[in-house]
C-alpha cells in the first residue's frame, strides 16, 4: 500500500472538479462555483468535491479572500488543493514585484502571518488510482522524494544546497547549465513550475527567462489522468504570446499523448484586460477560470460556457 505523506496526498473516490489557478480573482471563483453548483462552504448537493490546482495567489484584486475561503471550503467540506510556485514563491520569502506586492507592500504584518498560516501545510501533489494533481509537473522521482518530506520549503531548501553543491564541484560550461539544474533538479520546482530546457530559436515565450523555456514534459506522460495549471492555455487577445506549448486552434484539447490537461485559462492575466478598460470594468472579460468535472470530462467556465474535451 502507498504511504502518503503531508506533501502527497489522496483524494477521495467520487466525482470531482477541479479548478485553474485563481491568481486572486475572487468574483471569478465566485461565479464559477455557482455555475458548478457549490454553496458558499463548497458543499454540492450531489457529494462532488472540489480540488485547486494550486496558484491561488497574486495579479488578481483578493488574493486574501481567495485564500480564506479556499481553506474555509477545505475545513467544511472537504475541498482539496495544491501548491503552486506562487505559493512557493510566498513561503519562500520571495518579493516578486507586481505579482505578489499585495503581500510584501500592501498587507499588514497580520494579515502577512495569517497567509502563511493559512498555506503552510498544503500538499505539493494530489492523487488516486485514476487521477493526478499538480500545479505544473507530474515528475515520479519528484514525487518520490516528496513522499519522504513533510515540509515543501524544507525539502526545497535541501536540494538547492545539494545542487549548488554539485555545480561548486563541477562547474558548468555556462550559466544556462546552472539554472536548468537548479530548476530541473530540485523536485518543489520541478512539480511547482515544471521543467525547462534551453531556449530555441526566436523569442521565448513571454515571461521565461531569456534563455530557459518550458518543456512540453507531457509529450513522454502515460500515467493516469494528470490535471496541471501554470501554463497559459489562453492568450490575451491584444497581448498575443509567442507561446509554443500548445495548439491555439484546439483550446480545450487533452495534451501530448491525452493523459495530461491544463486548467489555466489565463484569468490570472484579466488585470491586463483592467488596464486597458479601467479598475472599475466588470467585463464581460476574455480571459477565463475554468474548471475540469470529472469523471464527466467537461470543462465549466466562470461565463456559464462548457466544453466537452477534444
Amino acid at each position: 500500500m502507498t504511504a502518503y505523506s503531508n506533501l502527497v496526498r489522496r483524494i477521495p473516490k467520487g466525482p470531482v472538479d477541479v479548478v485553474g489557478d485563481v491568481h486572486g480573482e475572487m468574483d471569478a471563483l465566485r461565479d464559477l462555483l455557482g455555475h458548478l453548483g457549490y454553496d458558499l462552504i463548497g458543499r454540492h448537493t450531489e457529494g462532488r468535491r472540489l480540488v485547486f490546482v494550486g496558484d491561488l495567489i497574486d495579479r488578481g484584486p483578493d488574493s486574501p479572500g481567495v485564500v480564506r475561503w479556499v481553506r474555509r471550503m477545505m475545513d467544511e467540506a472537504g475541498a482539496l488543493a495544491v501548491l503552486g510556485n506562487h505559493e512557493i514563491n510566498l513561503l519562500r520569502g520571495l518579493d516578486k514585484g507586481f505579482d505578489n506586492a499585495w503581500f510584501f507592500r500592501n498587507s499588514p504584518p497580520a494579515v502577512r502571518a495569517e497567509m502563511i498560516e493559512l498555506l503552510t501545510g498544503l500538499p505539493l501533489v494530489l492523487e488516486r488510482d485514476d487521477l493526478r494533481v499538480a500545479h505544473a509537473n507530474w515528475h515520479d522521482d519528484s514525487v518520490d522524494l516528496a513522499r519522504n518530506a513533510n515540509c515543501p520549503i524544507e525539502l526545497f531548501e535541501e536540494h538547492d544546497a545539494l545542487i549548488d553543491e554539485f555545480l561548486r564541484m563541477n562547474p558548468p560550461p555556462d550559466p544556462v547549465e546552472a539554472g536548468l539544474l537548479k530548476q530541473n533538479h530540485n523536485p518543489v520546482k520541478r512539480i511547482t513550475s515544471g521543467p525547462e530546457q534551453r531556449a530555441g530559436a526566436g523569442k521565448p515565450t513571454e515571461g521565461e527567462r531569456v534563455h530557459q523555456q518550458r518543456e512540453t514534459w507531457w509529450d513522454s506522460y502515460t500515467g493516469p489522468l494528470c490535471v496541471v495549471g501554470h501554463y497559459w492555455r489562453m492568450q490575451d487577445p491584444d497581448k498575443p504570446s509567442s507561446n509554443h506549448l500548445f495548439d491555439d486552434t484546439r483550446p480545450h484539447a487533452l495534451l501530448g499523448k491525452g493523459h495530461v490537461m491544463c486548467v489555466d485559462y489565463s484569468v490570472g492575466k484579466r488585470y491586463l484586460e483592467r488596464q486597458r478598460n479601467g479598475p472599475d470594468f466588470k467585463g464581460p472579460f476574455h480571459l477565463r477560470l475554468g474548471a475540469l468535472r470529472l469523471p464527466e470530462r467537461t470543462l465549466i467556465f466562470d461565463n456559464g460556457t462548457t466544453a466537452p474535451l477534444g
